[in-house]
């Protein structure tokens, strides 16, 4: 009797006592030459070693029936092949992630240390800002913090527009100085 099992042609139904006689006899045939097989492609012994276990344990596991040792050869050397083909498969997906996640931690890292940079830049502003002589202080905040246009400020501090100028870059001349390493 035959039946259709996967990709395989038709194979031979066979009885359980000969089934584990064909087994028995392909783990000691054909083990060896198998695990050298899985070492080419894999290069790591001990993962060649999971491998050629791993398909001997799904074979018996489902009792998949070969008609002879020449079939149980093929089905064994295309399941290792396979299997091998999706542990590299899998080892690749590992290499991508573990390299996004060093980037992303990487750039996590630059960002708290970007916040330090910016909390530090910020104070070092603020200083600078207040050590503007006072005239000058008060019209860069005037026009830098509050986004008034300097006739708006000409007209309040009851002063030219081009000594609104002056001021804003005097003051602009003295800030690029003091921040100069932040630049």
């Amino acid at each position: 009797m035959f039946c259709l099992q996967g990709d395989l042609e038709l194979t031979k139904i066979l009885s359980p006592i000969q089934f584990e006689k064909l087994f028995t006899e392909s783990f000691e045939k054909f083990f060896d030459g198998l695990h050298r097989y899985a070492f080419t492609l894999l290069k790591d012994n001990d993962k060649a070693n999971d491998v050629v276990q791993s398909i001997f344990t799904k074979w018996w596991e489902k009792q998949t029936h070969l008609e002879n040792l020449d079939a149980s050869k093929a089905y064994l050397y295309t399941a290792v092949y396979r299997h091998c083909l999706n542990v590299i498969r899998h080892e690749k997906v590992k290499v991508v992630h573990s390299e996004s996640y060093a980037k992303e931690l990487t750039a996590s890292s630059n960002t708290y240390s970007d916040a330090n940079s910016l909390a530090e830049l910020n104070s070092q502003l603020r200083s600078a800002i207040e050590d503007l002589p006072p005239q000058c202080q008060l019209i860069f905040r005037k026009s830098r913090m509050e986004g008034k246009r300097y006739t708006e400020i000409a007209t309040e501090m009851d002063l030219s527009i081009k000594t609104i100028e002056a001021q804003i870059g005097k003051a602009l001349k003295i800030l690029r100085e003091k921040l100069r390493d932040y630049l």
